[in-house]
């Protein structure tokens, strides 16, 4: 299983030097939950989209992960309506696609929902929110949740305020109402970021504190110690893969 991941962003350049690309964090995070799922095969291609490296057709590959960025969905980079034209396709070919953080917001924005800088300023840390709809998850990864909340690392101002036609919202919170959403069986997006580790969130927000504030930084960095559930969230995300897989 060829699994397309969809580079939108890179790692701040102030500690880029000490931890792996976002590709490489989604390898470390996903290829043993694959094995898991008796899909040990499963392989992964970069494509970075920000330089206008884009799959040829958008069966190119199995699926895809839209990573996060730095950048808006709303802003005015050459490479978002091209991004914006490829999730549509897929889209209409059902082809699975997987959205984290930006990758939530920019499948969200492609498809019709609404995606705004929030105006309650940023959402960084562990935090933990309501599985809205098990149902749904049930139904688009083949497992059941088990669970009634799952906590993740997150770090975003933006938000998605709208889900697009058809989509159901399966992830929210108090902070974040719209934590992620899925369409059909073929799209799955969460806020968070299950593909961050502890060292590399507490370095981001120490990065960042000037942006975040002394509150918020405060917040964040007290939340790391509370653990999060991301290895679970990796699991979902193999299981919804896998159970795209071509016979």
């Amino acid at each position: 299983m060829n699994i397309g991941i969809l580079q939108t962003g890179k790692i701040n350049s102030r500690i880029k030097d000490r931890f792996p690309t976002y590709p490489d964090m989604f390898r470390a995070l996903l290829a043993d939950k694959f094995q898991l799922t008796g899909n040990a095969s499963a392989r992964f291609t970069v494509f970075d989209v920000t330089a206008h490296h884009f799959p040829a057709q958008p069966d190119e590959c199995d699926g895809y992960i839209i990573t996060g960025s730095s950048a808006g969905v709303y802003e005015e980079h050459s490479w978002i309506a091209p991004l914006s034209h490829f999730i549509n396709d897929c889209n209409a070919e059902k082809i699975p696609l997987v959205g984290i953080c930006f990758g939530h917001q920019a499948i969200a924005y492609a498809l019709g929902g609404e995606v705004v800088k929030f105006s309650g300023g940023w959402g960084a840390g562990n935090r933990v929110s309501a599985v809205q709809d098990s149902a749904t998850l049930a139904h688009i990864t083949g497992t059941s949740p088990e669970k009634s909340s799952i906590a993740l690392p997150y770090f975003h101002q933006d938000q998605v305020t709208t889900v697009p036609p058809a989509a159901t919202i399966t992830v929210s919170d108090a902070f974040c109402p719209i934590g992620g959403f899925a369409i059909e069986n073929h799209i799955l997006t969460f806020q968070g970021h299950p593909e961050f580790d502890s060292e590399y969130l507490e370095a981001l927000i120490d990065v960042r504190a000037e942006s975040l504030g002394t509150s918020v930084t405060t917040q964040a960095r007290n939340s790391i110690n509370d653990g999060n559930d991301r290895h679970l969230v990796g699991q979902w995300i193999a299981d919804f893969f896998t159970s795209h897989q071509p016979s």
